[in-house]
């Protein structure tokens, strides 16, 4: 009955199971029990704190009108940061290049970056190995990197020039020494919205994720990229395989890195037809009183609180 992946501890059950999930919720050794497929209302489940989520999401972006407009847009700690970046990277001997073809000496060169950055992530496993596999990913595959005065790369991105979709996509990061400064990520955050405005495609996306955020990507990921101007939608708005719409119950998050975390749709069904226009809901467990603040998502975020659960009620909004 149960799923294991890496380090994840998984329950799926049927629609009309609800007498298992009762079995299952006090289980220390469990993380998520998921519906699937979902029912075509919540009914019982809800009361008892199970959202309907998509079970990946894409993060997008408008690149603006320009380079400042875009900056001008985001909160202001992270124009401060932007704008410091760039200002000591111009007063810098680095330089920023755009590769519109990677070669396997390129993807040779930022691999060990790229191994580098997942070094830290417990549960993060790479997605290319070599340098055929990066060259490999597809036929408009390029790469932003910044590189030092000597010309060694010091970080870089694999990005996915999607012209049919009209979305510049930022593939797999990697930073030398791995990531200790997010100057290197917000300034090529910066140039992926450039090189969008140049190609005149209306959307940047930071690449698509599974939607549980404590297990391979922390909730810290997802508000670093809220920070940026990014948003989460179903990864079924871009692309229809790949996802799937599950009803959710965080149970424990002992063992992972919590706040445990995912996105949930507002309403169910959806109510907007476009899925690109569907917003979100933060939902925490167990609850947004943790070291992490969640302020970033303002009030679209729900507690998930053990102590609501354990007694079967439901769960209640919380802002932060």
């Amino acid at each position: 009955m149960l799923q294991h992946h890496e380090g994840l501890v998984t329950a799926t059950l049927a629609a009309n199971d609800h007498s298992a999930w009762k079995a299952l919720k006090c289980r220390k050794d469990l993380h998520v029990v998921d519906v699937a497929p979902p029912p075509a209302s919540g009914g019982e489940w809800l009361t008892e704190g199970f959202r309907f989520r998509p079970t990946n999401v894409v993060w997008l972006a408008d690149p603006k009108g320009s380079e400042e407009e875009y900056v001008e847009g985001l909160g202001r700690s992270q124009r401060h940061t932007v704008r410091t970046a760039l200002r000591d990277f111009r007063a810098s001997t680095m330089t920023l290049e755009h590769v519109e073809k990677i070669t396997p000496a390129l993807a040779a060169e930022w691999l060990p970056l790229y191994r580098a950055s997942l070094a830290g992530m417990a549960f993060a496993a790479p997605v290319v190995t070599s340098p055929e596999e990066v060259v490999g990913i597809g036929p408009d595959v390029e790469m932003l990197a910044i590189r030092d005065g000597h010309g060694n790369m010091c970080a870089g991105i694999v990005t996915l020039n999607d012209h049919r979709r009209g979305v510049y996509t930022c593939g797999l990061y990697g930073e030398r020494d791995g990531p200790r400064s997010h100057n290197f990520s917000r300034l090529l955050d910066l140039a992926m919205m450039n090189v969008a405005r140049a190609y005149e495609m209306p959307l940047v996306s930071r690449g698509w994720e599974p939607n549980l955020y404590g297990h391979i990507g922390k909730a810290g990921l997802a508000a670093y990229k809220r920070l940026l101007g990014f948003r989460p939608v179903p990864r079924a708005a871009l692309r229809p395989d790949g996802s799937e719409d599950v009803l959710t119950r965080v149970v424990h998050d002992d063992g992972l890195a919590p706040p445990l975390m995912f996105f949930a749709y507002p309403t169910w069904p959806p109510e907007q037809a476009d899925l690109m226009d569907v917003r979100l809901r933060a939902v925490v467990h167990p609850n947004p009183n943790t070291p992490f603040q969640f302020s970033v998502f303002g009030s679209d975020v729900e507690s998930l609180a053990p102590s609501r659960s354990a007694t079967g009620s439901p769960s209640g909004s919380a802002h932060p």
